[in-house]
């Protein structure tokens, strides 16, 4: 590919950031989308208060202070051993807060000088209800939204550790401090990078800022081109290639509390439902998608909290059965009538699977999986009904760094909506690309302004497609 010439600032840092790599990090991950923690009680489709404080993130990134990253998704629905111990020493850290911290401005530089932890969020979260049970927490200066929590563990008893609540948006930045306990020392040692086929950089490692709104660690390859093996596709409620009542019962009944085949009926349009006095289950077999209503949680207006909300969603999705790919958290929204939506994405071996924008027209979601909350219950689940596997020939490569592809996205832009220079670059991921066609191949996804452009990794196919918004 040839270099398009780039005369925007931003962009110029990324060319720099790109070029003074530090570190020797290899690993197996992705600058994708999401993480998050949660101290989970037994899943139920119920009303259930949430017990314990909960650490929730789109995805975290380990360094060793050296410039070099391990960026990694959940392995489990709400889990992770690390972010368990993260989730203590930010215990830790802001019980014991004696001195009230100033707002500052965010120096990466500094926050990534040593080993630490980089939780991610690919949403802002208001800051007084995340630290809604630290009561007594001093602060003069309240940061009121963020979306990265940095934590740097003491590497012995008695010794400071620090925790960075950072605004992206703004770049401003608080930092709490407190004397380190075994939780530091214990996730001090497990901050140990790992070796793998990618490299990951940070773009604010040598800039200060994190120049990249919602992704600051990015990969990249020593050697291109560099082969890997693309996704396959299971559409769990079928079997022979049509939907099978039989497989969607399995499912179906761990939403009731009495279930019976005699409440199932199929209608005209082919789909299933399945109901009792409260609930509704149904599965549509022309767009793949399953869909949970209770009738019973939907009065009332009793406000369901932010971290609760997280508990209550990642108990119930154990109540789909079907569900055996990895998922992460990539979005949580508020409506006008006191609801609180939680959005999930898919995830294969550390790198989100991106549905395509014709895709989620046609199952109408933005995202593969919702969670619809009232009065501390769920409400509503919908589900784009798939698992995702990797096969097992590595049939396709990658040979375009995320520059050049920022490049492309750069020289389309130019080319289909205007001829200026560019100042906002919101992101830059790499990720499985899943459209209405079956391909399921790694794509670069580079959002300029509010435009989306999926840039192919191979050379060799025609690389930029663009739609608004995605």
């Amino acid at each position: 590919m040839k270099l398009y010439k780039i005369t925007n600032f931003v962009i110029v840092l990324l060319v720099i950031t790109a070029i003074y790599q530090t570190g020797e990090l290899w690993l197996q991950g992705t600058s994708g989308h999401n993480f998050f923690y949660s101290l989970m009680d037994s899943f139920t489709s119920d009303q259930q208060e949430a017990d314990g404080d909960v650490l929730l993130a789109t995805r975290y990134a380990v360094g060793e202070g050296e410039g070099a990253f391990s960026v990694y998704y959940p392995d489990e629905v709400g889990n992770s051993s690390m972010l368990e111990v993260a989730n203590r020493v930010l215990g830790e850290i802001l019980s014991q807060n004696q001195v009230a911290p100033q707002k500052s401005v965010a120096d990466w530089k500094e926050i990534l000088s040593s080993r630490c932890i980089v939780m991610q969020y690919d949403f802002m979260i208001a800051s007084e209800e995340y630290l809604e049970n630290y009561k007594e927490l001093k602060t003069n200066e309240k940061l009121e939204r963020f979306d990265y929590i940095t934590i740097v563990p003491a590497m012995r008893n008695g010794e400071e550790s620090h925790a960075y609540f950072v605004n992206s948006d703004t770049n401003e930045c608080v930092l709490f401090s407190g004397e380190a306990g075994d939780a530091s020392t214990a996730l001090y040692e497990s901050l140990q990078e790992k070796n793998g086929d990618m490299r990951y950089i940070s773009t604010g490692q040598r800039t200060s800022a994190a120049v990249l709104w919602r992704n600051m660690f990015l990969p990249q390859w020593a050697d291109l081109p560099y082969a890997y093996a693309p996704l396959e596709r299971t559409f769990v409620f079928e079997k022979d290639g049509e939907a099978s009542r039989a497989v969607l019962e399995n499912t179906v009944k761990n939403f009731f509390h009495n279930f019976s085949v005699d409440w199932s009926s199929r209608d005209a349009d082919g789909s299933f439902v399945f109901s009792d006095s409260e609930t509704v289950v149904r599965y549509y077999p022309d767009t793949k998608v399953l869909e949970y209503y209770n009738y019973e949680n939907y009065t009332g207006d009793i406000r369901t909290g932010l971290l609760e909300g997280y508990q209550i969603c990642t108990n119930f999705l154990k109540n789909d059965n079907s569900l055996k790919t990895d998922i992460y958290l990539a979005d949580i929204e508020r409506t006008i009538n006191n609801e609180v939506v939680y959005y999930f994405d898919y995830v294969v071996d550390d790198l989100p699977v991106n549905l395509a924008q014709t895709l989620r027209d046609r199952i109408g979601s933005p995202h593969a999986i919702e969670v619809t909350l009232r009065n501390q219950a769920v409400k509503e689940y919908r589900r784009y009904a798939v698992n995702f596997t990797k096969t097992e020939e590595k049939t396709e490569q990658i040979n375009v760094q995320f520059i050049d592809a920022l490049d492309d996205a750069n020289k389309t832009y130019k080319a289909v909506v205007e001829d200026k220079d560019i100042t906002d670059v919101k992101n830059i991921s790499l990720g499985y690309h899943v459209d209405l066609t079956g391909s399921m191949r790694l794509k670069w996804l580079v959002t300029l302004y509010d435009y989306t452009f999926v840039v192919d990794t191979d050379q060799e196919k025609e690389l930029t497609d663009v739609t608004t918004g995605e």
